[in-house]
């Protein structure tokens, strides 16, 4: 934390004031708060001198601006000073001027305690360089993370309480429907291949037949237009996706979540009896049609990684060595017929997982989703802007306590796909989806 001076052996603490006023009022006085503030800090540092405390020159101030976030200009000068190894000591009048977030706070001290700087409240007789401040910053950061626990419970709770509502919470659009102020409706053309799909596997008891049917009959998966006025889709379907579509409880009415039913908002494709008889073909297949090894944890990406190359999906795929188990996803055109010409067949899925998570949330945090929730909230009168930008916040910090199949379902949502390429990732998010299942969150409805 010391730093020598001018080459002598004396080591000085270099201290920097930190001054903060939530509003501009009185600010055009001689002597305002922020002066307040920082006579108390020197004074502070003063009385120091024997530990060899110095102040720097420069200030921190700032005035006008909420203790709520951390998008405060001298501030953010102040962190970069501390970066840059200017500083070894923050003081501040009171813990609330840096700031009045936990979650906020908790990352300020990470920073201070990374480049090794101290940090004092003068009025409350907080010190980081001494014992009893540390056992108080303890206590403050377990208090954090007992708050982000409770952040994660309530998306948990949140997310839980509007499927058992039957409410549709955004993402891609399954085929069979199309959507309508917020809500999923029929679309009759689409909704005319889910019953020949269902139709036919109840005469076939093969979705593998039924896929060829579908093919050969000209079919194709859903089109989805984008932004940019680009569609997707169109492709011939593969067999895993013919057996997702039977095995979807939205066809007859219904959501799910945790493999609890809940009935749904939407109107049913496909009615109770068929879609009984489908499960019941299901329960009776023999062994080779069903999961051999049923994971706890299923790919966290199932369904969302494809293969640049060849266009095709990368199903999980995993190999034993020992007590080990390797976790990949590999082209379905590779392991299936070993024609895939890409340089990458098989990515380690622990690998490409964590990637894309960091992706997805540093995207959620960029200029483009900032300026789509802007715009959300000027469309949405009974939701405010505050509310908005906190439920993205609130994912951000609450992501490592949510459960696997939460992390899934959010994915899934979020991420329309994740192209594999010869020199890394393309990630192809569907931000029009994730429209609704924001708005939950803010809202809790």
């Amino acid at each position: 934390m010391n730093s020598k001076v001018n080459g002598s052996n004396v080591t000085f603490v270099r201290c920097a004031i930190y001054t903060r006023k939530s509003n501009d009022d009185g600010l055009e006085q001689e002597f305002n708060s922020l002066d307040a503030q920082r006579l108390s800090a020197e004074n502070y540092i003063a009385s120091q001198t024997h530990e060899n405390w110095r102040l720097v020159s420069k200030h921190y101030d700032d005035g006008g601006f909420s203790g709520g976030n951390m998008d405060r200009p001298a501030l953010q000068e102040l962190f970069d000073d501390i970066r840059s190894g200017l500083v070894d000591m923050v003081v501040v009048y009171k813990i609330d001027r840096l700031s009045r977030s936990l979650f906020d706070f908790s990352k300020i001290i990470e920073l201070f305690e990374k480049h090794n700087v101290g940090f004092v409240s003068v009025t409350q007789a907080f010190n980081t360089s001494t014992s009893s401040g540390k056992l108080m910053l303890n206590m403050l950061l377990s208090f954090a993370q007992y708050e982000r626990e409770l952040t994660g419970e309530r998306i948990r709770d949140k997310f839980a309480s509007s499927l058992k509502k039957g409410m549709w919470m955004g993402g891609v659009v399954m085929l069979g429907y199309e959507v309508k102020e917020r809500k999923l409706v029929i679309n009759e053309n689409e909704a005319k291949i889910i019953r020949f799909i269902y139709n036919k596997f109840i005469e076939t008891e093969s979705y593998c037949r039924v896929c060829q049917m579908l093919n050969n009959a000209g079919h194709r998966t859903k089109i989805k237009k984008l932004k940019t006025g680009e569609a997707t889709g169109g492709q011939m379907f593969e067999p895993k996706a013919v057996q997702r579509i039977l095995k979807n409880p939205y066809y007859k009415g219904c959501v799910s979540h945790k493999g609890n039913v809940y009935q749904g908002e939407h109107e049913a494709i496909i009615d109770e009896e068929t879609w009984n008889r489908v499960q019941e073909i299901f329960a009776n297949h023999s062994s080779n049609e069903k999961v051999k090894y049923a994971s706890p944890n299923p790919a966290l990406l199932s369904g969302l990684i494809r293969c640049a190359a060849c266009n095709c999906l990368m199903g999980a795929d995993s190999a034993k060595k020992g007590n080990i188990t390797y976790r990949y996803y590999t082209c379905y055109n590779h392991k299936k017929y070993g024609i895939c010409k890409a340089q990458h067949k098989s990515i380690p899925a622990d690998m490409l997982e964590q990637n894309v998570i960091d992706e997805v949330l540093r995207i959620l945090k960029s200029p483009e989703v900032t300026m789509k929730i802007n715009k959300l909230a000027e469309q949405q009168e009974d939701v405010e802007k505050a509310e908005l930008f906190n439920a993205v916040k609130n994912l951000h910090e609450s992501w490592n306590y949510l459960y696997h199949a939460e992390k899934r379902k959010i994915l899934a949502l979020i991420v329309k796909n994740v192209d594999i390429l010869n020199d890394g990732i393309k990630i192809n998010l569907n931000l029009e989806g994730f429209d609704g299942f924001l708005l939950n969150l803010a809202t809790g409805t």
